[in-house]
Order: C-alpha cells, then sequence, then structure tokens
C-alpha cells in the first residue's frame, strides 16, 4: 500500500494569495519531496492566515484527516508554514505522532529522536521570535509615518467622502460625495432621523460607498466618524483575538487605547464639515431622551419571543398617544428604507397576549392530559427500582446461606470457617432487610385515582385563574417555563413550546405542542380561542408531564 502524503502550505495575506507564486511554489516544492521519496499525494491543502493561531480552515482539514487515520505522512515547506507559534508545533507534532504519521519539511530534516525534537522545538522558538520582530518593525514603520503626515493604514475600501494618493499618503475631498456627507450632518443637526436621510438618498438615486442602497446603520456610523473634521487619528484602537469560550474559536476585539498614545497625522485629510457642526450631530446621537425613546415605555412580556408571521422578524412594543394605546409590530414596519419595510399592521396588546393565555391555559389545564398524568402517577411506584435491587441481592444471600450448609454437611467445610462464613453472611442480610424496610411503602401518603380525578376541577380552576391574572412578569416566566415562541399577525397567533414528558422508556424527550388561534382580533372584542386545535402528528400518547408547569 502507498504512503499516504498530504502537503501543507500557508500565506499569511491576501495579496500573496492572489499573486498565488509563494502557494505555488512551496506546494510545487513539497511535491517533489513527496515524489522523490516515492509517496502518494492524497490531498493539498492551503491557508491564508497568520501563522500565529491554530484556528485555521486548513489545519482543522488536517488535523481532521489525522484523527480519521487517513495520513501517512504530512509534509509543509517549512517549520514556519506550519506555524509560528512554538506551543502549536508542539501540539500539532504530537497529533501526527499519535495518529502514527510524520513530519516531513522540504527546506529541514529532524531526526526522530529527542535530539531532533529539541531542534525542531528551538526552530519553532525560532520563527516564535521572528514573527514578533515582524511585527514590531511594520509597526514602527507605521508609527514614523504617521509622525511625518502621512496616513499609515491606505488600502482598502478607504472611506466615504475621500480619496486617497498613494504616493503622498493623504486625502482628498471627492466632490459629489463630500456634498452628500455635509448634507446628512446638517440635516440630522436640523432633526431628520437616520432612517428618513436614509429613504430620501434611496428615493434620488444616490449611491452608497459600494454603490448600493443606503441603510440607518450606514448613516450612523458616517455621522459618528470625526474624520470629517479634517482630524485624523491612528492608533486610537487596537485589534486582538480572544478566545471565545462559548463558541471555540478565536474572535477579534476592538478597544480604544489611552489617550496618551494616540497618535494624530496632520495635514492628512481635509474637512469637509466644521467641528462645531459635528459636536451638536454627536449631542443629538447621545442624548438620552433620544435613547430613551428607543426603549419601551411599557410592559410587553411577549417581548424577545414574538415573530411577524408576513416577514419573520421579531415584534416589539410601541406605546401611542402617550401611552393610551399599547400596540406589538414587527421592528421592520418602521426600521430601514422604505422600499424594503413590511406592511404588517399592528397589533393591540391586550388582544394578543389574551389570545396568547387562552392558548396556554389549553396546553396545561387540559384535563384529559392531567387526567392521564395522575393516572400513571398514582399507578406508579419511584421505589421499584430499589425494591428489586435488594430483593436480588437478599436472594443472593440466601442461597450463599444454603451453599454453606450444603458443604458443612457434606463434610467439605470446616466448622470454624462455616461460622466465620454464617456470620459474614448473616450481617449482610440484616443490613439489606433493614433498608429495603425503610422504604416508602408504595401507599403511604399517595392519593388514589378517584381522589386525583374528584379534585382536579378545582386545580384547573385554580390554574386556569392564575395564568389569566398573571402580571407581565408572570407571563414571561411561563412562557420561558414552556420556551414559547410565538408567530403573529392581526389575523391569528401561532404559539410553539416544549413540555417535558414522563420519564419512562418510551418517552424521555420533549414534545412540541402547537396551538393556533384563527379568531380575528377585532378592537371592539377580546379575542376567544374556540379552536385550538393539536398538532397530532407531533404528540405522543397524552402522557405529557404538567409538573414543570405547575411549579411556576
Amino acid at each position: 500500500m502507498p504512503v499516504r502524503c498530504v502537503v501543507y502550505s500557508r500565506v499569511s495575506t491576501d495579496a500573496q494569495e492572489r499573486d498565488g507564486t509563494s502557494l505555488d511554489s512551496q506546494e510545487r516544492a513539497s511535491i517533489e519531496l513527496a515524489a522523490s521519496r516515492g509517496w502518494s499525494v492524497v490531498r493539498s491543502i492551503r491557508d491564508v492566515a497568520s501563522g500565529f493561531h491554530l484556528d485555521r480552515e486548513g489545519i482543522e482539514t488536517l488535523r481532521g484527516l489525522l484523527q480519521r487515520g487517513e495520513v501517512d505522512v504530512v509534509v509543509a515547506y517549512a517549520v514556519d508554514r506550519l506555524s509560528r507559534n512554538q506551543n502549536h508545533i508542539g501540539v500539532l507534532f504530537d497529533e501526527i505522532e499519535q495518529a502514527g504519521a510524520r513530519l516531513e519539511f522540504v527546506t529541514e530534516r529532524f531526526e526522530d529522536t529527542a535530539v531532533g525534537r529539541f531542534i525542531l522545538a528551538a526552530r519553532a522558538f525560532i520563527a516564535e521570535v521572528e514573527r514578533e520582530k515582524i511585527a514590531e518593525r511594520t509597526m514602527r514603520g507605521k508609527t514614523e509615518r504617521a509622525r511625518g503626515g502621512r496616513i499609515p493604514q491606505g488600502t482598502g475600501r478607504g472611506i466615504y467622502g475621500y480619496r486617497y494618493d498613494s504616493e503622498s499618503g493623504k486625502r482628498s475631498v471627492e466632490p459629489d460625495q463630500g456634498a452628500t456627507v455635509r448634507r446628512l450632518f446638517e440635516a440630522f443637526a436640523e432633526g431628520r432621523s437616520c432612517n428618513r436621510l436614509a429613504d430620501d438618498l434611496n428615493a434620488e438615486s444616490v449611491p452608497a460607498f459600494g454603490g448600493g442602497r443606503w441603510y440607518p446603520l450606514t448613516i450612523r456610523r458616517i455621522l459618528m466618524n470625526e474624520t470629517y473634521t479634517g482630524r485624523t487619528i491612528y492608533r486610537r484602537t487596537q485589534v486582538q483575538k480572544v478566545r471565545d469560550v462559548a463558541r471555540s474559536r478565536w474572535v477579534r476585539r476592538v478597544t480604544e487605547r489611552d489617550q496618551e498614545e494616540w497618535i494624530e497625522v496632520e495635514g492628512a485629510t481635509p474637512a469637509i464639515i466644521s467641528v462645531e457642526l459635528f459636536e451638536r450631530v454627536r449631542a443629538r446621537l447621545e442624548d438620552p431622551a433620544r435613547k430613551e425613546r428607543g426603549h419601551p415605555s411599557f410592559d410587553y412580556p411577549l417581548r424577545g419571543r414574538l415573530r411577524c408571521e408576513a416577514c419573520g422578524s421579531a415584534m416589539v412594543g410601541q406605546t401611542l398617544l402617550k401611552g393610551r394605546y399599547h400596540y406589538y409590530r414587527c421592528r421592520r414596519s418602521y426600521a430601514g428604507p422604505r422600499a424594503d419595510r413590511c406592511q404588517s399592521p399592528y397589533v393591540r396588546k391586550e388582544l394578543l397576549e389574551e389570545a396568547v393565555r387562552a392558548a396556554l391555559v389549553s396546553v396545561i389545564a387540559d384535563p384529559a392530559r392531567v387526567l392521564a398524568e395522575g393516572k400513571a402517577e398514582v399507578g406508579s411506584d419511584p421505589t421499584a427500582g430499589d425494591r428489586d435491587r435488594l430483593d436480588r441481592e437478599i436472594a443472593d444471600v440466601e442461597a450463599k446461606q444454603r451453599r454453606l450448609v450444603r458443604l458443612f454437611t457434606a463434610g467439605s467445610l470446616p466448622e470454624a470457617m462455616l461460622a466465620e462464613e454464617s456470620r459474614a453472611l448473616a450481617d449482610r442480610r440484616a443490613r439489606l432487610e433493614a433498608e429495603r424496610t425503610d422504604l416508602v411503602p408504595l401507599d403511604a401518603g399517595r392519593m388514589t385515582f378517584e381522589q386525583v380525578a374528584a379534585r382536579l376541577p378545582e386545580a384547573l380552576d385554580a390554574i386556569r385563574r392564575w395564568v389569566e391574572q398573571a402580571d407581565g412578569g408572570q407571563l414571561e416566566l411561563l412562557l420561558d417555563a414552556l420556551n414559547a415562541r410565538i408567530t403573529a399577525s392581526r389575523q391569528q397567533a401561532l404559539i410553539r413550546g416544549e413540555v417535558p414528558l414522563l420519564e419512562s422508556a418510551h418517552y424521555r424527550d420533549l414534545v412540541t405542542i402547537e396551538r393556533t388561534s384563527a379568531s380575528p382580533f377585532r378592537n371592539d372584542q377580546i379575542p376567544t380561542v374556540p379552536s385550538l386545535a393539536t398538532n397530532k402528528s407531533l404528540l405522543p400518547p397524552p402522557l405529557v408531564s404538567f409538573q414543570g408547569v405547575t411549579s411556576v
């Protein structure tokens, strides 16, 4: 069977990837090495990423192949192509060794001995030091460029309103875009909203920076950018890669540096607006009263679990006429470009919540389901498992005692040994019988099924009253307990939730209960829910646990 070889190549930048030279040359040299050794190249993996982190798509692919035992040899051009972190080199080397494979490099040779592994670690340490030296030299060059009046980072898309001159390292105003920027600042300072400004620009077919449509968030970012006052700051922020434990991956975190670390690039960016206008706009953006208008001024317990039936977006609370009227409405009915807004109408808060309450009552206070649950609970014995175990162990002790008697009678067991073994078995049997006696008798303190059925109407009525009278916080707790998700329109509401089943051999999971309110939400009456149909295909036999709901 031929030796299976995987070739790994890496470059650090998109520019190198587009050029292709570095990756091609690494791959070609690695394949030539494999061919000279008679290895069969089964996979060639390429990465375009920093060598300081292991969270690379190509490395993950390589590690997966190793775990599945599909690799005999891993070939890379050099140690620093595999990683520039000595600890990561050690991790990869260990995983390759554990998979029964070996690691080879085109430009370097390391013996598979303690000395060879030491040299490999030393070479990885040198690569890590070199990476830090490159980063330090790059940062020092950017700092000197900024102090010399040139923008250190002049690549990429740039900034709306300006053109970048790579030779001078400075920006110049793009006339049409500059006029649009000035218009945005002046209109917002006069009281226009970001939504309205986006609608106006889209209606006039003014292209955004990328040539597409304008969005309120895009405009807000422009209004928050101090660069338009002619001030260019280098080293205002820093980007760090931190480990997100919840998602098991590295993520970028942008934080603002202390002002002592900032470097102002003098004369690099001409002003489009005045500092005074920028401060007026920023004061309006940060106005606490304006921010407060974006938060609900009334309790909306369905918020966070309510979706629009028309478009699937979240529905939020809306209070009108100084608190006289309360509604739920689709978030997209008022946000974003006008042409992209959802046309679904508002839904009266009290009508929707009443329908949801009725649907919840039908789930947790269904007499047939609760009665079946009570019957199953009354007929079960929580100590049955322990009783069976103890009975088996006592029977085993009895069998051993009988065997001792037979051996002694046959003359095969000395009397002294008989006494010792008999005493040990008697003590064990006494402990087991005492443990069995301590178990609560099956019928002690337990209601009969007839008693459960007799008290059921009273219990269900109490549950129904509690749900109907539950305030916002209590209703939120109930919705959380059922993991309720609601899709609503003015005509109907679909409530989905999860109710735990009895712990038994057949029902160990959660079942999804669907309830639909199909009655129209009219403003002159509270909606009723006369026909709450259950999706029978989702339900097993009616042993749905009621326990988790009643504890709320």
